[in-house]
Formats: structure tokens, sequence, C-alpha cells
């Protein structure tokens, strides 16, 4: 035992001679302390050194929250975006065509980008039971395709190939007859180019449908942009 303690005492001139020599404080505590208390070595020498720098420096997740608030992407939304009211707007305008070109009674549907039907009006008069369905299928299609309910159509029946056409039907099955192939559905986009939704209009001829939709848009002063960018009616009185 007399050696033990005679060994840590010269351990313990030792440290504290080498504690001085290196600035640190030279609070050593009794050896009975250490003993019973040997974590206390650590802490007691080391007080007041880089420990009271490490309480004071920001935790990692600090650190990643800054760095993350700093570095995150601001996004901002400009352009006209599809609402209620923006709907509203072009439904009316849509009738007014109709009605200015004599055309037969109209259901005309205004959907969302997510295809979510936010308006959908019909004229008074003789109106089909299938008409509100159809209307609602054009536009559908126009969303979910990034085309005009015309376009559709063309693209899978123009050259008359079996194959593009029982793709086609396929489709249009698919999607539980949700969409619908001849004209009537048109593509809205805003003045950044991003697609808003899409106008569809039943109940007259397949081009006098698609001309109250164009002209409808094209008359509303929202300034946006159709696809197709052109009619193809004949019987327009406009």
């Amino acid at each position: 035992m007399k050696l033990l303690a005679a060994s840590l005492s010269s351990l313990l001139v030792t440290t504290a001679s080498a504690f001085r020599t290196a600035g640190l404080p030279q609070k050593i505590l009794p050896c009975h302390h250490y003993h019973h208390h040997p974590s206390r070595i650590s802490t007691t020498i080391l007080k007041g050194s880089y420990l009271d720098d490490l309480s004071n420096a920001p935790s990692a997740q600090s650190r990643a929250s800054t760095t993350a608030a700093s570095t995150s992407p601001t996004t901002t939304t400009t352009g006209t975006q599809m609402n209620l009211d923006v709907a509203d707007l072009l439904s009316n305008s849509v009738i007014a065509t109709a009605k200015r070109n004599n055309f037969p009674p109209i259901v005309v549907s205004v959907l969302d980008k997510q295809a979510n039907m936010l308006v959908q009006k019909r004229m008074d008069g003789d109106v089909h039971v299938a008409f509100p369905d159809f209307s609602y299928a054009k536009a559908y299609t126009c969303v979910a395709l990034d085309v005009s309910s015309r376009e559709f159509r063309d693209k899978y029946t123009t050259q008359n190939d079996a194959s593009k056409i029982a793709q086609l039907n396929s489709m249009m099955s698919i999607s539980q007859g949700k969409m619908a192939a001849f004209p009537g559905g048109i593509l809205l986009r805003n003045e950044e180019n991003v697609v808003i939704g899409a106008v569809g209009v039943s109940g007259a001829a397949g081009d006098e449908d698609e001309y109250a939709a164009l002209r409808g848009v094209w008359d509303s002063g929202l300034g946006l942009s159709t696809w197709p960018a052109e009619h193809s009616c004949t019987t327009a009185l406009d």
C-alpha cells in the first residue's frame, strides 16, 4: 500500500507540473477524492478550457437548420392561377359566346390542373342529360394528357391505324370513361406558360363547342393562352 501511495503521489506531482507548463488550472483534489470519484479528475482540471467553448457552440442540429434555411430555394407563384372567380368568369364568357353565335344550348365545365371541377353551367333550353358528362370528359382529357380533346382524337385516328385506335379505346376504358376523343376541350396556360386548367364544352357541334370555349377564354381579358391556339369552326357568326 505504501508503494502504491507513493506511486500515485508521484503521478499527481508529474501531472500538476504538466498542467502548469500548459497554463491550465491546477486545482488538484486530495488522493481520497480520486479513489472515490475518479470522474472528477478530467472535469475539474479541464473546466474553464475547451469544455466551456463546447457548451456555447451551436449543436449539430442547430447548424444543420441554419444551413438549410440559408440554402433552401424560394419559390414564387406568378401569373394567373385557376380559382373559383376565374372559373366563373370563363364559364360566363363561354356561354355569352354560344348565345352570340346562336349555338344550341351548351354545358360548360371549368377544371383546375388537378382535374377538380370548379364550375359547371348549362344554358337554359333543351340540354341532353349526357352533355354535362361530355363537357367534363373533354376538359379532363386536356389536363390529363396536356393536349386538346381534338388533338387526342387526331393523334390516334388520323392514320387509321388499328393498333392506335385500340390504344385510344383502351385509354378511355382504363380512365373509366373520364376522357373524350372529340372536339370541345381546350387546355389553358397562364402568362408564365404554366398549365392552370381546362375548359370543356358540349351541346353544339364539336367545332362549335371548341369555338365557344376558345373565344370565351380569349374574350375574358385574363391573358390566358389556349391549346389549340386557333379555331376550326366555319359556322361562327363572330
